[in-house]
């Protein structure tokens, strides 16, 4: 696929899954504070589509606790997206934000 037209695909698939997500994740199950979706990368074959993402708490278990909740969303986002091929929906921890932090701490003390 073209990559314009797959770079186009992402932008849509960032706003559509992060709606699902603030669909399906209710307040009482929300023990993250906040989710961001940091990045969305499908491959060219349109196989999958991986979803980085990052949380204030409980970062350990944000990836498993979106796959549990992976059936509706992946049912919603093939519903909504309208291509032939469909891809898979991937969860991938971003640990970006926590190393910035601690190089940020680090340089803290060093001054």
């Amino acid at each position: 696929m073209n990559k314009d037209r797959i770079k186009k695909l992402e932008s849509m698939s960032r706003e559509i899954i992060s709606k699902l997500i603030f669909e399906e994740i209710d307040d009482s199950e929300n023990i993250f504070w906040i989710i961001t979706i940091t990045d969305i990368v499908i491959s060219s074959d349109l196989s999958y589509l991986d979803v980085w993402v990052s949380a204030f708490k409980n970062t350990e278990i944000l990836a498993k606790t979106l796959a549990t909740h992976n059936h509706w969303i992946q049912s919603k986002y093939n519903k909504a997206i309208g291509i032939r091929k469909l891809p898979k929906i991937r969860y991938r921890y971003d640990s970006k934000w926590e190393v910035g932090q601690k190089i940020c701490e680090a340089i803290n003390k060093v001054i």
